[in-house]
């Protein structure tokens, strides 16, 4: 990593080259589009895995025949969202705060009601920032603001009349670039740079003297919160020897427990009641299992998969949402299922290459990007080359666009409620570590009715409210990286 500090350079979470090159691929098609140059196309040789989930699959069957035909790819506009926005039931909660953070154009961190109302700029320093962090409770924003002197991590208040950023972690040269909190806003655990080569997971208190302490190191670094802000499952270093799945100890009392050696995943998830642990394990050979752990009973259920593996718990019920890759590849794109860890029933949600998805905070619904370019462009190949992948630019016309989706689970109902085309940043830092993010980064409305995305529109990055019961979108402002409060 480069000393002078990039602030809108996208960081690693942490991958292999060979990852890092076939996510490349993808960014290459969407990224020209961003551009305004001519889209490039794809042609990706994908080995047509046997069908593991088949008694899974069957249930959908019969519902993938019942559905509506899927909308075409159009532009993010208010008039065509009008158009394809398929109605769908939302849900009401209690709002206590309903706000949505952004950074503004000047790289200045800002927050607006969903109305428009009350927009606060919250910054206006030297410093550029990037990706806020709400706490749970809604007290702080947590950013990364960074020049060429250095960068830090800072605590923000969205209050009238801010009071300046509180600077919680400064370096010359290892940058921060990630931030996560823990369920009680008690605490800021977050990614750096660390000496040795390796990233480093830092703790430090929201409030009081500043007390920053390693937690552990590793590359890659993925992590979970319990919901008692008391431990937290890591999983570092994929793909060389110091790999682990492991327990830690946020106060630092206990020593650390090895879980299982890591599979091929990302992000480990404990389930909201704390019963549940989900995470890949390797076994002979090098496959690799999906593997949910009760911790209450040490029972196990474990499912072979193929490629790479993202996953995460329902919010509210022990109700697991994954895809996973072709075999043999580092890409985690692919069909959505579902497995219900109570029962063991498994379902198909979506046969589309589902590229993230994102649970609503009452867990009635899952929101999924695909992208029906890609889909077209995933093509068979040999099983006797099954790892090679490769990426040949070929001539479209167009821009390319993500399909937002939206599936209400007691139902199964799957509505395609708009097209849109990503910012730069979502597409290269937020899109590859989507697992992660999803702990930490809220793109759901606090009542489940709505979602934001940071989208390119008219030549600029835009912050738009996609309600799914159909209303037309909300264009709320220029902007990018933006995430809505948790209550």
């Amino acid at each position: 990593m480069n000393d002078d500090w990039e602030p809108f350079a996208p960081q690693d979470i942490g991958w292999s080259k060979r990852k890092r090159a076939l996510f490349g691929c993808l960014s290459l098609i969407l990224v020209a589009a961003l551009l305004a140059s001519a889209a490039s196309g794809a042609s990706w040789l994908w080995s047509q895995w046997r069908a593991e989930w088949a008694d899974v699959d069957k249930p959908a069957r019969a519902q993938q025949a019942g559905q509506e035909p899927t909308p075409t790819d159009a532009p993010l506009t208010r008039e065509e969202a009008t158009t394809t926005a398929v109605p769908l039931p939302a849900a009401t909660a209690t709002l206590s705060i309903n706000r949505i953070a952004f950074v503004n154009p000047e790289g200045q961190v800002e927050t607006i009601a969903p109305d428009g109302r009350e927009r606060r700029r919250l910054t206006d320093t030297d410093l550029r920032y990037q990706f806020p962090a709400w706490s749970p409770n809604g007290d702080y924003l947590a950013v990364i603001g960074g020049n060429r002197s250095g960068s830090g991590v800072y605590l923000l208040q969205d209050v009238a009349n801010p009071p300046d950023p509180t600077e919680r972690y400064f370096s010359i040269r290892l940058n921060p670039f990630y931030l996560y909190w823990s369920p009680d806003s008690q605490y800021l655990t977050f990614l750096a740079n660390h000496p040795d080569n390796a990233i480093a997971l830092y703790l430090t208190p929201a409030t009081g003297d500043v007390q920053n302490r390693v937690l552990a190191t590793g590359s890659p670094f993925y992590w979970h919160w319990a919901a008692n802000s008391e431990q937290i499952l890591i999983h570092s270093g994929a793909n060389n020897a110091n790999a682990r799945i492991a327990l830690l100890d946020a106060s630092g009392e206990a020593v650390e427990e090895n879980v299982a050696p890591p599979g091929l995943f990302q992000a480990p998830s404990i389930s909201a009641d704390g019963r549940y642990w989900a995470y890949a394990t390797q076994r002979d050979a090098g496959l690799s299992w999906l593997t949910m752990l009760n911790t209450e009973t040490g029972s196990v259920y474990e499912q072979r998969h193929a490629g790479l593996l993202a996953m995460s718990w329902s919010p509210t019920e022990n109700k697991l949402a994954l895809i996973s890759g072709p075999p043999e590849t580092e890409a985690f794109y692919g069909p959505l299922r579902l497995i219900d860890a109570d029962t063991g029933e498994g379902r198909l949600l979506s046969r589309e290459t589902v590229l993230a998805f994102f649970w609503s905070p009452d867990g009635r619904y899952l929101a999924y990007l695909s992208s029906s370019r890609l889909n077209r462009n995933i093509q068979a190949a040999s099983l006797t080359r099954p790892s090679k992948l490769s990426a040949k630019p070929q001539p479209t016309q167009g821009n390319h666009f993500f399909r937002l989706h939206v599936v209400d689970i007691a139902s199964g109902s799957d509505r395609h409620i708009v097209s849109f085309q990503p910012t730069i940043l979502f597409l290269a830092q937020f899109l590859p570590y989507f697992d992660q993010y999803a702990h930490s980064h809220h793109l759901w409305s606090p009542d489940s009715g709505a979602l934001v995305l940071s989208v390119r529109q008219n030549g600029e990055n835009q912050v738009v409210i996609i309600p799914i019961n159909g209303e037309p979108l909300r264009e709320l402002t220029a902007g990018d990286m933006a995430f809505w409060s948790q209550q």
